[in-house]
């Protein structure tokens, strides 16, 4: 039996940028005299005016046709290429070298993939970008134009799978077409789908993988960038363009037993008109807009001890986050701080408390409730906290301090008085809280969140738990962390779902989590310029609430109880539970190969940390040996490896990795 195998090379990173113009788009319905005026009027002057064809794998209507025909396009009409034998006619070719500009619709990005990728159609695009001309495309469209593109081969996948596993299945990603924006992995519809969780994931997967650091650049809906014969990008449209990128403040951990860690990896937020370098890597102009930032001023560290969660489910909680405080605290009575009409949730958490064998008592804040002596009693007669709510502005009256038993509050709160937060009530940690996130599917797209007054426990802090809980929320809950940072100057967000629970300690002034979600946390002590859009959709109240910030940090860790140093903005590995965490160094690692269930090749990789002889051999489920596909001395780092099996039958496999010092086996499955 003969077998193929390759070993891919890891890249060098250079950006070349060809002769013509892009246009990269993130999604959403066109109309005349909206945002797409812009970038689709900019696609017709970069075209002089010319021909533009618009490319899809399924019939189309003439809407977009028309409408670049309406903004002085002297032709465009619609193009359906739907299988490999069209895609690679030469007539095909020829019609689509005498275009001005080309635009790829939305859609699938693996259909394009799959039906045009080493044909002439390929050819044929990059012959017009290579000739001064336009290439273009939105959504899916869009996704192909980067020098990687997420394939979606497997389907777009769950962004809880992406966040807490860089080398799940479902990340397929091609490093083989078109390829026209160098170093680059572009991603659509951006906060609307919180896919910043799928992107950032992404980059370091392509990092470990290839050693090549790609600008991460997720585009907001109804949004655009478009990038000229230089390399520099401009910001059109309603929404924000993300770019994400590692550069000498990074660290990516390498992925080990299921853990992995990046640290202060860079974003810049920009806004319609602000302009990035790609050439730099630099923002290279920001509008008279943007207003500037105090980064000198003093940073307010918490008064007291924190516990937070990401659920709202109460009952879920109790033997886990609820109880772990309990255990930490020891407390001789916990006050429950909570609003009439909630009294239901209520009685779960107090009839939990009882049955731990502690005291407690109830607090319900009014207006009323505030002004007497028995709720200062309480307060101060409290040796922890629990608040749960459903109306956060009525709890946030605790914060007033005319009122005696806000007083009382405060002043328990600032000697140190642990506090447990239940789900969304953990956003009146910070001075200030958006609200309105959870209750209106379109609220941040219409500009109807809420800037409201919080607890001020923690007064840089901008908290958003139940992120991926429901799909209708994500913008929303996406966009409120940065716009809360950006229209109160704060300098610390964090996100975060499900039974994870979060600890923020006062003395140590740290952040460390523990559950099935990452900690999250969005870093913007750095940032010197804040702007906001002035978009008005059609049936807004206000402006579209997406922020414009430079020199962001996201920091992500799945190790529980990693922790995150807030006056440092870094990871404390040195005293972390973690202190295994391996950093940049390679070690000794056979990850899962992907795809998997494969057909009829898959791609094995590993890493070693030093020069030495190693076999890689396949097995059958008999313990066969099939193949051998290194028998040799390899280099130290990373290596791939492609196993072509399209010569067996359909069956489980084992691949096994072997040194001197090293041994693993891992299965895989062959479908056919």
């Amino acid at each position: 039996m003969k077998n193929f195998f390759f070993v891919i090379l890891i890249s060098l990173n250079f950006s070349v940028y060809g002769q013509g113009y892009i246009c990269a788009i993130g999604g959403g319905s066109e109309n005349y005299n909206d945002w797409s005026n812009a970038p689709y009027s900019w696609i017709v002057q970069k075209a002089d005016s010319g021909k533009i064809i618009i490319l899809s794998v399924n019939d189309e209507t003439n809407w977009i046709p028309d409408y670049f025909l309406s903004l002085g396009a002297s032709s465009a009409y619609n193009k359906k290429i739907d299988s490999r034998e069209l895609a690679d006619s030469q007539s095909t070719y020829d019609e689509l070298i005498s275009a001005n500009a080309v635009f790829i619709k939305g859609g699938d990005q693996y259909n394009y993939i799959s039906k045009w990728k080493d044909t002439k159609t390929e050819d044929a695009i990059r012959y017009v970008f290579n000739n001064g001309g336009v290439i273009s495309g939105t959504s899916a469209g869009a996704m192909v134009l980067g020098d990687v593109v997420f394939t979606a081969k497997h389907g777009s996948g769950n962004l809880l799978a992406y966040i807490t596993n860089p080398f799940n299945n479902n990340i397929d990603l091609d490093d083989d077409f078109l390829g026209l924006v160098p170093d680059v992995l572009i991603d659509s519809h951006f906060t609307e789908r919180a896919r910043f969780a799928r992107l950032i994931p992404m980059i370091y997967n392509y990092s470990k993988l290839n050693g090549k650091n790609l600008m991460g650049i997720g585009i907001d809906d109804r949004t655009a960038i478009v990038i000229d014969k230089n390399g520099i990008g401009e910001v059109m449209g309603s929404g924000a363009v993300a770019i994400f990128q590692k550069d000498n403040r990074t660290i990516y951990s390498n992925y080990e037993s299921g853990n992995y860690t990046i640290e202060n990896l860079k974003c810049d937020q920009l806004i319609a008109g602000w302009k990035f370098n790609f050439n730099s890597r630099t923002i290279s102009f920001i509008p008279q807009t943007a207003k500037e930032v105090d980064t000198s001023r003093i940073y307010k560290t918490p008064k007291t001890n924190l516990w937070l969660t990401g659920t709202d489910q109460i009952q879920g909680q109790l033997s886990n986050g609820f109880d772990v405080f309990l255990n930490d605290v020891n407390p001789q009575s916990v006050l429950i701080i909570s609003n009439q009409g909630f009294t239901n949730e209520v009685s779960i958490v107090s009839d939990f408390i009882a049955s731990r064998g502690f005291n407690y008592d109830l607090l319900f804040v009014s207006e009323n409730s505030l002004q007497t002596q028995d709720a200062i009693d309480k307060i101060n007669n409290a040796s922890c906290f629990a608040v749960l709510s459903d109306s956060l502005n009525l709890i946030s009256l605790l914060a007033d301090s005319t009122k005696p038993a806000s007083q009382a509050f405060e002043n328990k709160i600032s000697n140190g008085t642990p506090i447990y937060f239940f789900g969304t009530a953990g956003k009146l940690s910070g001075q200030y809280f958006v609200g309105n996130t959870d209750t209106e599917p379109y609220a941040g797209y219409y500009g109807e969140m809420t800037n409201n007054i919080g607890l001020n426990i923690f007064k840089e802090f901008v908290y958003q738990p139940r992120l991926l809980e429901n799909s209708d929320y994500y913008e929303n809950r996406t966009s409120a962390v940065l716009w809360g940072l950006m229209l109160n100057r704060k300098r610390l967000g964090v996100y975060s779902y499900g039974i994870e629970l979060l600890k923020i300690n006062k003395d140590k002034n740290t952040i460390e989590s523990a559950g099935n979600f990452p900690l999250i946390v969005v870093d913007a002590r750095a940032t010197t310029k804040v702007d906001s859009s002035t978009y008005v959709a059609s049936s807004g109240t206000n402006t579209r609430q997406i922020a414009a910030m430079n020199n962001l940090r996201y920091s992500i860790t799945t190790y529980d109880g990693l922790q995150y140093q807030i006056s440092t903005g870094n990871f404390d590995y040195a005293s972390s539970v973690s202190r295994d965490i391996k950093m940049q160094e390679p070690d000794y690692h056979l990850l899962n190969n992907y795809p998997n269930p494969f057909n009829p090749g898959t791609i094995i990789v590993f890493s070693l940390p030093k020069s030495e002889f190693i076999t890689l051999k396949i097995y059958n489920i008999l313990g066969s040996e099939i193949a051998t596909l290194i028998n040799s001395q390899l280099a130290s780092g990373l290596h791939k490896i492609f196993f072509d099996a399209k010569n067996l039958p359909s069956g489980v496999y084992f691949y096994r990795l072997k040194s001197n010092l090293f041994s693993q086996t891992k299965s895989m499955l062959l479908l056919k």
